[in-house]
């Protein structure tokens, strides 16, 4: 046992937000902590790590235990640069290294016993706590969440909430403590930064506690759900959609035994008020008695949790072609973003825009739609086109009116209709009166689509609409759209929402960008396959290089080739390894008169060998794989030799 939650108890204001709440988390477990919003996921996780007081119950750890926390909010404003806060995590055996070649440095001219025993000692440990590979565990995290070479140098001061938040999910995953508590992980992250966190969540030796509204992240790792529903936690195994089929069994089974119990209770209580008076007391006594132990213990059924009920209307029908981009390029300075870009959204299409951070998915948005001027080429909206454009930032709003306020005279709706309009997206009572700007992230992007959908689009184009939605929100959006009969533009990391509403796939990449017939999954194994992309599916900033003509036969045996450099360098990267640890044995156990400053520069030559067969071998490996998913069909192919 890692950690054990007791009977937790805890109100604001009178109110109680959590009630009896009892779970155990074991060690090396993946849970999913899931709830509305607002049903008190965060509060719960801040009782759990000490940040706040609970007012009953209690929590223990295991002896010893360490945790760390990713909670939604920023890191402070310092000058430490993206590195440094890196390194931070990983402090001690940085340390440690350093101390190392302080030692070395000094030996160099000359070793005292002492000098040797502490370079031992420290070798040793280091050598154990996998002290080799900090500096590369450090590039390799941060680059994977996002951020490049040139920008660890960046304070932190200089960076954006989401770089932020990225830049603390950096430092928690290298710090590898016995619990990872990660709230909210994979906002701000990118579809390829979401699925190396996948990858690295699934083989961490330690346990995780996730509170994410991602699904297709939950279905990846969780392999036990909590729920928190009206202010209890539930307990289901996992994975995600397991958990939803229990869920869905226990609540009908719960509300069946209540409406048998309710029938039962109803015969009772008839009982009674006919012959509580009568020759028949003492039997309609007995039956009181029963009706009362039956109240006390009445099985109420969850209450079923309101969901978003409203449509976005299309009232005339836009022209063949919505949108054409012609030659489209942009760029901020010297940042290139996307460039020569050909795409056409026709009627009826429903795309998909994806791409890493900083791609340029909400530029291309605003160039197309005609809110910025490209460097250079054209984006032409087509006839009749009534567009519907949710931003993420939710800026068209204004943000000091409040929703009703905004319906009304923004929008020219009377009173009832607008309150009826934003009742559908679940923004009613005093939520409709407060101003904008102090809704919380869900129920602005709430109003936004509100207001949207009044103005019945027959083209819809919506950037990340899913921020700050929970999981039966994002569901009842996935049902409003795929009801919507006209065209849909998508930006978004959702996976899940992806794969339900589109059917096109536009991927905007540093190098270029890749359009295909099909949703994000079905791009995903069409990529996995090794397919590569033609004229008709993709764009790149370079024109293509002249390749050398291979025959099929040539190819052949060029791949045979390839295989057989392949097992050389398995045999020589076996070699190696071999010779790497039988030196750090010898390093971790130096004799008298050993030359350790040699023996630390032999280290260093191996890693680096064993390092430089690992690339040319992925290298080699991808190629060949190329190679076997080239199309030939008898003509010459070309291919490219490096």
């Amino acid at each position: 046992m890692l950690l054990s939650v007791s009977a937790i108890h805890k109100e604001f204001a009178g109110e109680v937000v959590l009630e009896s709440c009892t779970f155990r988390l074991e060690r090396h477990e993946t849970v999913a902590l899931v709830g509305r919003n607002g049903a008190g996921k965060t509060t719960l996780l801040k009782i759990i790590t000490g940040a706040m007081q609970h007012d009953g119950g209690s929590v223990q750890w295991a002896r010893g235990a360490t945790f760390g926390y990713l909670s939604q909010v920023s890191l402070p404003n310092t000058d430490q640069t993206v590195l440094e806060v890196a390194t931070e995590a990983r402090e001690k055996l940085v340390k440690m290294q350093q101390r190392l070649r302080e030692l070395e440095s000094q030996m160099a001219d000359h070793a005292t016993e002492d000098d040797l025993e502490e370079y031992s000692r420290l070798q040793e440990h280091f050598h154990s706590e996998g002290g080799y590979a900090v500096e590369n565990d450090l590039k390799f995290v941060l680059k994977r969440l996002g951020f490049e070479e040139e920008e660890w140098s960046k304070p932190v001061h200089a960076l954006s909430g989401g770089e932020k938040t990225r830049l603390a999910l950096v430092k928690l995953l290298l710090e590898e403590p016995d619990l990872l508590i990660l709230d909210e992980p994979t906002n701000h992250l990118d579809l390829e930064a979401i699925e190396w966190l996948e990858s690295w969540i699934r083989g961490y030796g330690g346990a995780v506690l996730i509170v994410s509204h991602d699904r297709t992240f939950l279905q990846s790792v969780a392999e036990r759900v909590l729920e928190i529903r009206e202010g209890k936690v539930d307990a289901y195994p996992g994975p995600f959609d397991k958990y939803l089929k229990l869920r869905k069994e226990a609540d009908e089974l719960l509300a069946k035994n209540a409406d048998r119990q309710a029938a039962e209770m109803a015969k009772l209580d008839e009982f009674v008020r006919r012959f509580i008076n009568s020759q028949r007391t003492a039997q309609a006594r007995g039956r009181l008695k029963m009706l009362e132990r039956m109240e006390a213990q009445r099985i109420v059924p969850h209450r079923e949790d309101k969901q978003m009920k409203a449509g976005f209307k299309v009232t005339k029908r836009a022209g063949d072609v919505v949108l054409d981009c012609k030659k489209l390029s942009m760029a901020f300075g010297a940042q290139e973003l996307f460039q020569n870009l050909d795409w056409t959204v026709k009627w009826g299409d429903r795309w998909g825009v994806i791409g890493s951070n900083g791609a340029g998915k909400s530029t291309l948005m605003r160039v197309a739609l005609g809110d910025l001027e490209a460097v250079s080429g054209e984006a032409k909206l087509g006839s009749n086109v009534e567009l519907g454009w949710f931003r993420q930032d939710a800026s068209f709003l204004n943000q000091d009116m409040s929703p009703l306020e905004t319906m009304h005279y923004e929008l020219g709706m009377d009173q009832a209709q607008a309150r009826n309009l934003l009742g559908r997206f679940l923004i009613s009572g005093d939520d409709a009166m407060r101003p904008i700007k102090t809704l919380s992230g869900g129920e602005k992007g709430k109003v936004a689509l509100a207001a949207i959908t009044s103005m019945h689009p027959n083209v819809l184009v919506l950037d990340e609409p899913t921020n700050h939605l929970d999981i039966a929100s994002r569901e009842a959006l996935a049902e409003v759209l795929n009801e919507y009969n006209g065209t849909l533009i998508l930006v978004s990391h959702d996976r899940w929402l992806l794969e339900q509403v589109t059917k096109q796939t536009l991927e905007l990449r540093t190098d270029g960008s890749n359009q295909y017939q099909g949703n994000y999954l079905e791009y995903r194994a069409w990529k996995a396959k090794g397919a590569q992309p033609t004229k008709a599916t993709a764009t790149s900033k370079e024109s293509p290089k002249q390749t050398p003509m291979l025959s099929p036969r040539e190819l052949s045996k060029e791949i045979a080739r390839m295989q057989k450099e392949v097992s050389g360098l398995e045999e020589e990267i076996t070699k190696l390894e071999a010779d790497l640890e039988a030196h750090e044995r010898l390093l971790a156990r130096p004799q008298a008169g050993d030359d350790l400053v040699a023996m630390s520069v032999k280290h260093g030559e191996l890693r680096s060998a064993i390092e430089d067969r690992l690339n040319r071998w992925t290298e080699i490996g991808g190629r060949i794989e190329e190679y076997k998913n080239l199309s030939i069909n008898g003509d010459a192919i070309g291919v490219s030799f490096r």
